[in-house]
């Protein structure tokens, strides 16, 4: 009933303007922010979807290993890039279309709180997705007896948590809390510790992408009409639990 209604309310503000291209790029092992199934496409996924219909855009979905999304979209002149986090190193490499949502990085465990990662290397094999800042940052401070595993999908890090492999996985907060309930662990809490990083996500595009400044302006018309509406709030609620949906709220 919640997607009849949202369905509706995304079709009814749907312009009438000629569509413009815009190739989105997915990286491959992103939930719950994209890359999942059809009838759960992920956060980013999902947004986009309603926002190409809202805004006028003739969006054409490209999913690809997240190791090759930075450099394809950067080839592509009318790449849009969902869910990337606005970090120093790319900040004049991108344009910033569309500020979605904060994330915190901070190291998960079930044995305890680490705060630092210089704690959890200590302590044993610390997981992180391979081809990400996060995975530099580790690889950095490799030494003799210590551990990094770089996965090629966050639900890689999950299982090998649940098995008693790894002494901390260093991912995004909301994707760590989202897969580990997903894979049936609920009743197994994960421990965390303060953030070690925080940024913000964001819909970001080639520095070349056509008409960019009447694209941003349209995605975040939009946006704002989505929270204004409700469909936001519907969005976040398919993937996020009622504590989770409310924090993000209060954080735009």
């Amino acid at each position: 009933m919640r997607r009849a209604i949202l369905l509706l309310l995304l079709l009814g503000s749907a312009p009438l303007a000629q569509s413009q291209v815009l190739n989105v790029y997915i990286g491959q092992g992103q939930m719950p922010f994209a890359d999942g199934t059809p009838a759960r496409p992920g956060i980013f996924a999902e947004l986009m979807q309603v926002l190409c219909v809202r805004a006028g855009f003739d969006c054409r979905m490209r999913k690809v290993p997240w190791r090759r999304v930075l450099s394809e979209a950067q080839d592509d002149p009318q790449a849009v890039v969902l869910n990337m986090g606005r970090i120093a190193e790319r900040e004049h490499a991108f344009l910033w279309l569309l500020n979605v949502l904060p994330t915190a990085y901070v190291l998960a465990s079930t044995q305890q709180a680490y705060d630092t990662l210089e704690q959890a290397l200590h302590a044993g094999p610390v997981a992180v997705m391979s081809g990400t800042p996060r995975a530099h940052e580790l690889r950095s401070m490799r030494q003799p007896g210590r551990e990094v595993v770089e996965v090629t999908d966050p639900e890689q890090a999950a299982h090998l948590m649940r098995v008693g492999r790894l002494a901390a996985w260093y991912e995004i907060d909301l994707r760590i809390s989202y897969l580990w309930r997903r894979l049936g662990n609920a009743g197994q809490p994960l421990l965390t510790g303060q953030a070690i990083a925080t940024t913000h996500s964001y819909i970001a595009a080639n520095l070349a992408l056509e008409n960019a400044a009447d694209v941003q302006e349209r995605l975040n018309t939009e946006f704002r009409a989505m929270h204004a509406d409700g469909s936001w709030r519907v969005i976040l609620e398919h993937y996020l639990p009622p504590e989770g949906v409310e924090h993000l709220l209060r954080a735009r």
